[in-house]
């Protein structure tokens, strides 16, 4: 999908490489396959945030390689990167020039391709009800969730409604399909509610917090979320560390997000628990990961391992710690 515009005056080329179906893959391998000005966004290099100043390239990251509460989510990485002169090298000749690589639809990648598309509304500070979504969102994906924000507090309402899109197609199996076309089609959805946002004509929706419970063991829980902040409510409810069943892939393979509130949750420790499900899983192609205080199944292939084996094996990883 190219974005094109001319923004007061200034010509700008963007063009989104939706990937859903293509693995994590490596700095280098990004660098080496990937034309200059590109820009790849949360997670789709496994690497913490870096930048080539040789092609222009830049990852935008905030899952691996990083402590997770001390770094930026990627829209807010994506906020400061255009305040500090960021169109000034992504720019060829006299246009600016991104090409976006993602393999994933969620809030902070709608985010940061609505921020990088219209980088005329972002570069000035002075811009409150942008700097008001990229705050909440950059607190809410950093802690998966798990923000003690109150959920009738208005500003999570109108969040709810910018990102509603998003979050009933993945409560409704939509992220399981790997179709680029779908994807793309809900970051424009996306963008057209942040913008509207911007301008003060968004919307409201009381959040939806339900969620069941249907495993876990010391200290964590299993949870299937129900309502699109269901992972809200679990915390709510005082759930510090989790195991999430998303859905499900056409292959029958479950999604699974495995979390926990911060570092100092320190029995659900994260990483030692991803990477025993990887070596359960002995996928050679794809793996599990993520960064120290969330993570989860294999991106495009999902996870052979039913619900009932996760919770064994997460059980046993923690009472060895």
């Amino acid at each position: 999908m190219r974005l094109g515009q001319h923004i007061g005056g200034c010509p700008m080329s963007v063009l989104l490489h939706m990937q859903p179906q293509t693995p994590v893959m490596d700095w280098q391998r990004f660098c080496k396959t990937t034309p200059p000005y590109s820009i790849v966004l949360d997670g789709f290099v496994g690497e913490g945030p870096k930048f080539d100043s040789t092609g222009p390239r830049l990852n935008l990251n905030h899952h691996e390689e990083v402590d997770r509460l001390g770094t930026r989510a990627t829209c807010a990485q994506a906020l400061m990167a255009l305040r500090q002169g960021l169109t000034d090298c992504f720019r060829d000749q006299n246009r600016i020039h991104m090409e976006l690589f993602a393999n994933d639809c969620d809030e902070d990648v709608c985010t940061t391709v609505t921020i990088l598309k219209n980088s005329h509304l972002a570069t000035g500070a002075i811009n409150p009800n942008l700097n008001r979504i990229v705050a909440i969102e950059d607190m809410m994906d950093t802690t998966a969730g798990g923000y003690p924000y109150p959920p009738d507090l208005p500003a999570l309402q109108e969040m709810a409604w910018i990102f509603d899109p998003y979050r009933r197609f993945r409560l409704n199996g939509g992220l399981g399909r790997k179709n680029a076309d779908e994807y793309l089609g809900i970051v424009t959805d996306v963008e057209a509610r942040i913008l509207r946002y911007l301008v003060n004509q968004g919307g409201k929706i009381v959040l939806d917090t339900r969620y069941e419970r249907i495993g876990g063991g010391r200290g964590w829980a299993m949870i299937r979320e129900i309502g699109p902040q269901g992972r809200t409510g679990a915390f709510g409810d005082g759930v510090r560390a989790y195991v999430s069943l998303v859905g499900r892939l056409p292959s029958g393979n479950c999604i699974y997000t495995v979390g926990r509130m911060s570092l100092f949750i320190s029995h659900f420790a994260v990483p030692l628990i991803l990477a025993a499900l990887d070596r359960e899983e002995a996928n050679p192609n794809e793996h599990w990961g993520g960064g120290d205080t969330i993570g989860g199944s294999p991106r495009v292939s999902g996870s052979r391992l039913p619900p009932c084996e996760v919770e064994r094996i997460v059980n046993e990883t923690i009472g060895m710690i």
